[in-house]
This record gives structure tokens, C-alpha cells and sequence, in this order.
């Protein structure tokens, strides 16, 4: 037993000894230490009251009055979800891009380190949270205009609902480990980077493909544009939005998985970002791992 061991015990009291909790519990640990920093933060509680405004802006007609200005579509719960391609992106930079750039610039991250909490259990924690907080933004979102829609403009099939929900989640999962990834790369953190980027590479892509004539949006986002660079995550939101109404995924399981794999491969969409976001995951988790004490 050695010296520390020894001291631990004995300040125990006699007959007592102290254990490190487990993994699991230290990663709660920091992950409700998290969640507490959101519950103060303006930020978090701004995108929250956004969420609270959708049945604000459907029942006075004021979210159908402002869309029909800008195009011509037959009303309908997208209509209440117009912005989420932007949200998408907005929203997991602005809770992830500054967690980690914060705290080693305030030197609380080293203080930490120097506990029993391993840095990969510490970086863990706080991207489950800022994960957990951002898909929670969007849950309460699609609820609120799913809700209001069906009671407005017709029920939207379930699984339309639910295949849109799983490629805005995942591309929300993609676009929080890109903005926490490259925040321990940045002295000031990435939100303004990924924002930025995220914005303007659809812009782009898009422009690029109708310069070449590769690209025809007649038939919306369906299999007519199933092009690899748009499986990249910038263009979830877009995706997300056009599945809700579309009736691709039916009303049976059955269909729901014809939806997944073909003739418009959603798995590919969900795949591309999965990994995306896996890959800027490991490089922060890297990075921080060789930050010096």
C-alpha cells in the first residue's frame, strides 16, 4: 500500500476506505457540471425560448404570413421548422465551439486534471452535454411544430417525422464534434469558424454543381440529386426539412425501412455524418490528451 493510500484511509476513519468512483460516475460527474453551466447560460436559454415561440408563431398566423412572402408552398408543418437548416448548424457550434477554449484559458481544465478524472472521461462529459442539450433543442422544436402543424395543416405521417428527426439528430452529432473538436485547437474556440463554414460550403457546392449542369432541383432533394457532396453534414437541415413532409417513410415499419436503404438511401446521409463527426471527435480528443499540465 503506498503513503497516499495509506493517508487516504486513515482520514477515512478506522475500518473505512476510499475508492475512486467508476468511469461512468466520474463521466456523469462532469457531465452534470455541464449541464448546471447551461442552466446559466444566455445562450442556452435563448435557443430554448425559440423552441417555446413555434406554437407563439403558428397560431397567429405570423409564421405562414412571413414564409408565403418568401415562397410559394402549400402550408404545412415544415413551415414551423422553415429555419432549421441554419439552426443546425448555429446551434451545436454555439454550445460546443467555446466549452473546452474557455476553460484552458481560464486554467480551470488543468485544475481538473490534476484529479482522479481521466481527460478522456473529462472531454467525454462535456460533449455529451453540449450533444444532449442541442438534440434536446431540437426535440422540443419538432414537437411544438409537429403538435401545431397536425392541428393546422394535416397530420404528417410518423415516419416522415421520424426519419427527419434522425438525420437532423445525426447531423447535429456530426456538427457538435466538428465545432468541439476543433475548439481545443483555438485559443478562442470555433463557433465563429464552423458557423462560417458550415453557411457558405452548401452555397458553394450548390453553385458549383448548377454552373456545371450537374445539379436539377426540380424534384426537390430526392434521388434526382443524390450526389455525394451533398451527404456532407452542412446539408442535414435541408435534407431534414424536406423529409418531414414528403411522404418517403409511409406509415409502416416496412416502409420506414424501404426509406433508409432505397431508391433515396438515407443510411448513406446518416453514415457520412456519423463519421464526420467520429473523426473531429477523436482529433479533439488527441489534441487534449497531449495538452502539457
Amino acid at each position: 500500500m503506498t503513503s497516499d493510500e495509506m493517508t487516504s484511509n486513515e482520514a477515512a476513519g478506522p475500518g473505512r476506505k476510499y475508492k475512486l468512483p467508476s468511469e461512468i460516475s466520474q463521466l456523469i460527474s462532469v457531465f452534470g457540471a455541464q449541464m448546471r453551466l447551461y442552466s446559466k447560460s444566455k445562450v442556452a436559454i435563448a435557443f430554448i425560448i425559440l423552441a417555446l415561440v413555434i406554437p407563439v408563431l403558428a397560431y397567429s398566423g405570423a409564421a405562414e404570413t412571413i414564409i408565403k412572402g418568401m415562397i410559394k408552398a402549400i402550408p404545412s408543418t415544415s413551415y414551423l421548422l422553415i429555419l432549421l437548416p441554419l439552426f443546425t448548424i448555429a446551434i451545436p457550434a454555439m454550445m460546443a465551439g467555446r466549452i473546452l477554449s474557455s476553460e484552458f484559458a481560464n486554467r480551470t481544465a488543468y485544475l481538473l486534471f490534476t484529479l482522479p478524472v481521466s481527460r478522456t472521461t473529462y472531454y467525454l462529459g462535456k460533449f455529451l452535454a453540449a450533444l444532449t442539450l442541442s438534440i434536446g433543442v431540437f426535440a422540443m422544436a419538432y414537437a411544438f411544430a409537429v403538435i401545431c402543424g397536425s392541428g393546422m395543416y394535416g397530420p404528417s405521417y410518423p415516419n416522415d417525422v421520424l426519419s427527419s428527426f434522425v438525420m437532423c439528430a445525426v447531423g447535429v452529432f456530426a456538427l457538435t464534434a466538428m465545432a468541439y473538436g476543433l475548439s481545443t485547437y483555438f485559443k478562442k474556440g470555433s463557433t465563429g469558424l464552423v458557423i462560417s463554414m458550415m453557411i457558405f460550403l452548401p452555397m458553394i457546392i450548390l453553385a458549383l454543381r448548377g454552373m456545371t449542369g450537374d445539379l436539377d432541383l426540380s424534384e426537390g432533394t430526392g434521388s434526382s440529386v443524390f450526389d455525394p457532396l451533398m451527404m456532407l453534414p452542412p446539408f442535414t437541415g435541408y435534407q431534414s426539412l424536406y423529409l418531414i413532409d414528403n411522404g418517403i417513410g409511409g406509415t409502416s415499419l416496412r416502409s420506414l425501412f424501404k426509406a433508409f436503404i432505397g431508391p433515396y438511401p438515407l443510411f448513406a446521409y446518416l453514415l457520412v455524418s456519423i463519421i464526420w463527426g467520429t473523426v473531429f471527435l477523436i482529433l479533439g480528443m488527441l489534441n487534449v490528451k497531449r495538452k502539457e499540465l
